[in-house]
């Protein structure tokens, strides 16, 4: 038998509360603190894999050409519409093509409001339709309207009167009407965030996010106070109307039927009431904070400022009340516009005024307006692809592909507030793609039906996924798996302040990624998360490398099972610098967690029973699961329900029960059963394995897995210092684990 090292430790000061929808970790501070090693070697920002530049075309498109061309390479068309009638055309004239149909798009600015590719637009797989980038330079697909340099003008007036000194002289102006914009077209502000409210309120538009200002592709910023960082709210007078308004107490649920309801009310610190004061109004001034969880963000308008009690009332309610201390700023604030790179619409009056970051003469500044995505290939498209360009400019989503057999290959997809690719239908891919500076997501891999169970195939792979989440902060992720049979893979996901990829559904495999640089607002989140579900057997998480998350205080988790999710597999990662715990588990069932190698974590590993707790002791879960019509139960019936769909596939499904005759069988669904965490080396600071709740030894396997102290292990490996953490074979670690897998450094990450 193997000599193994194991060591137990209840981690000091923990303490579990609700949240993540339904539940939340409240982290104790590290009593000792938390530093980094060196990263890992092989992290690389470097573009994407240079494409194939097309040798010959059907059709050519230039910003040059004229949509009464004939489409050849002397003489092209002016838009890609056009192109498209003319590959219809051709389609519908040679129906049994065996050669695919190419359409060159030459460098320049093509001004749309949606392209959108059905059935009509259609090759086959042998023959399939594509449009390329041709040529040098970026060929570029916006939806915004380009502003003129010349057409900004020195601002003057009452408007100057309120605009601080200091910004004053360099702050322009435009008129709006002169590009024949109106209110109605650029939009209304609207509430954002993860668990906003405002879908509850009258006054709040619906579902379309506001327009955006791009300085030669950057996006700008609303004016607003403060510049960076947060204000903290002070005394709580009222929370207001909360569908939980004692977290983790009960819920309201008459609450989800109400409308307009209460906003809540703090007190002003000295210097932000002072500052409020000084503004001369507060209508259409917005807040946007995490107002209760740092997993919650959300905005509200203004409510009213009480001048004699200091205190401030949102307009909107918050889902989880508020306390006192939590992150907020103000926005939209034309006094506030005194920082470059800033910007406000004044909508009364139809006038935009800028701070420029930079001279205005050459800078390209766009105003996003439409709200289509810039490119929809819908249900009924097949065997299209999409080559090199790049895609901006839009309130919507960039690209939604619902068809099949779809690629999107080599592009930059950009600029948008909502996310930037969503990918449903089955067996369509983005690939070597760069995704960034989008306000949601970075790329949305659904696909796959639980009627007949049949997967999706749709794949993300080998993109460079960064700078999401610019507008929603939470629940936002690089890369959000959802349906069945889809896989993220060899993607890097950085810097962003939530997750790298969130995942629901079934049998999705996420694989080689390389995920740095995220979670860096929030620290009861995963680099890797999936939610309160039982349905979700199946999803496989290996050979991703996740490093260097979280930020300040936060103190985000690496790979994260919550709220009893279960019948997850992780083997294979490689998890460096995770600051919370490198493995949580939220009291699931069925896992089986093997050979993960980590390396400096605040704790290795979490494996609660928040579940069983909350049926048999009372615990803080019982919301949740103690009565039959709780929630856990709902989710009991849906996992059951499911797997009859996939004809009795998952054993760990049927084998649950809810026979409350046999209440300490393993089957019965509160139970943290049928776990298997085994062969993994945690390596940390105190070089011990964390907390495993006792109903956890009972009910599953936790054996076998080696801790190490962290100042004992750096000759364990090539070169520790400079971030190298391939194991030696030779080494006291590598002894000690005779049957634990090499980490396949060399594959992880873009190819």
């Amino acid at each position: 038998m193997r000599k193994k090292k194991i060591f137990f430790a209840v981690a000091a000061g923990l303490v579990l509360l609700a949240g993540a929808g339904t539940a939340i970790g409240i982290y104790a501070a590290q009593q000792n603190k938390y530093e980094n090693i060196a990263p890992p070697k092989g992290l690389s920002t470097a573009p994407a894999a240079q494409r194939q530049v097309v040798g010959t075309a059907d059709f050519y498109v230039s910003p040059n050409g004229n949509d009464q061309n004939d489409g050849s390479l002397a003489s092209p068309f002016a838009t890609i519409e056009q192109a498209q009638k003319a590959v219809r055309a051709k389609l519908q004239a040679e129906p049994e093509r065996e050669k695919g149909i190419t359409v060159a798009v030459m460098a320049g600015n093509y001004q749309t409001a949606g392209l959108v590719f059905s059935k009509a637009d259609s090759g086959t797989a042998n023959a399939p339709v594509t449009y390329t980038a041709y040529g040098d330079g970026a060929v570029v697909l916006n939806g915004g309207v380009a502003l003129q340099a010349d057409d900004f003008q020195p601002v003057s007036g009452e408007a100057a009167d309120r605009i601080p000194a200091s910004a004053r002289q360099q702050v322009r102006v435009l008129d709006l009407s002169a590009y024949n914009l109106s209110r109605a077209q650029y939009g209304e502000l609207g509430s954002f965030g993860g668990f906003h409210t405002g879908e509850y309120y009258d006054s709040n538009p619906t579902g379309i996010n506001a327009c955006e200002l791009f300085f030669d592709g950057t996006r700008l910023t609303l004016a607003r106070y403060p510049n960076e960082g947060y204000l903290k709210t002070g005394q709580v007078l009222d929370i207001g109307d909360a569908y939980e308004p004692n977290p983790p107490g009960p819920v309201d649920e008459s609450w989800l039927t109400r409308r307009n309801q209460r906003g809540g009310t703090f007190m002003l610190d000295e210097d932000t009431f002072a500052r409020v004061q000084s503004w001369k109004s507060t209508d259409d001034v917005w807040m946007y904070g995490y107002f209760f969880w740092d997993w919650a963000d959300m905005s509200t308008p203004v409510g009213s400022v009480d001048s004699a009690k200091k205190t401030i009332t949102t307009a909107y309610c918050s889902k989880y009340g508020f306390k006192e201390g939590a992150d907020y700023y103000f926005y939209n604030v034309l006094e506030e516009l005194d920082t470059p790179g800033e910007y406000y619409i004044d909508r009364a009056a139809n006038k935009l005024y800028l701070y420029p970051p930079k001279a205005l003469e050459n800078a390209s500044v766009t105003l996003s307006v439409t709200t289509d995505s810039i490119l929809t290939l819908d249900e009924t498209a097949s065997n299209l692809i999409f080559d090199g360009f790049t895609i901006e400019g839009t309130r919507a989503d960039a690209v939604v592909m619902q068809g099949e057999n779809c690629i999107l290959r080599s592009c930059t997809v950009q600029n948008a507030a909502g996310a930037g690719v969503c990918v449903s239908g089955t067996n369509n891919r983005v690939e070597n793609c760069e995704v960034c500076h989008v306000g949601t997501d970075a790329v949305v891999l659904g696909g796959g039906s639980a009627e007949g169970f049949t997967p999706g195939g749709n794949v993300a792979d080998n993109n460079s996924l960064h700078d999401f989440g610019e507008i929603q902060k939470t629940y936002i992720a690089g890369v959000n798996i959802s349906g069945i049979g889809n896989t993220a893979s060899h993607n890097e996901i950085f810097n962003a302040p939530h997750m790298g990829i969130y995942y629901t559904g079934n049998d999705n495999i996420m694989e080689y990624n390389s995920i740095h640089d995220v979670v860096l607002q929030s620290s009861d989140a995963g680099a890797i998360y999936t939610g309160f579900n039982l349905s979700t057997y199946g999803n496989i998480v290996r050979y991703n490398r996740i490093s260097n998350i979280g930020s300040g205080t936060f103190t985000p988790n690496g790979i994260y099972f919550d709220d009893v999710s279960s019948g997850q597999t992780a083997y294979g990662n490689v998890l460096i610098n995770i600051p919370g715990y490198a493995i949580l588990v939220g009291g699931g069932r069925d896992h089986d967690i093997r050979n993960n190698l980590v390396i400096n974590a605040g704790t290795a590993l979490h494996y609660d029973d928040r579940a069983y707790e909350g049926y048999h002791k009372d615990g803080w879960f019982a919301k949740n699961c103690k009565t039959p019509d709780s929630m856990l139960w709902e989710k009991f019936a849906e996992a059951k329900t499911l797997n009859e769909q996939s004809g009795g596939k998952y054993e760990g499904i049927a084998r649950m029960h809810q026979d409350y005759n046999r209440t300490e069988d393993a089957g019965f669904a509160v139970n943290p059963s049928g776990s298997v965490v085994t062969d993994n080396i945690f390596i940390t600071k105190k070089g011990k394995l964390g907390f495993v709740a006792d109903s956890v030894w009972q009910y599953s396997s936790v054996d076998g897995n080696s801790c190490y102290k962290l100042s004992k292990a750096d000759d364990s490996f090539a070169d520790f210092e400079n971030g190298d953490y391939t194991l030696l074979a030779d080494s006291k670690i590598a002894a000690e684990n005779p049957d634990f897998e090499p980490i396949p450094f060399s594959e992880i990450g873009r190819k």
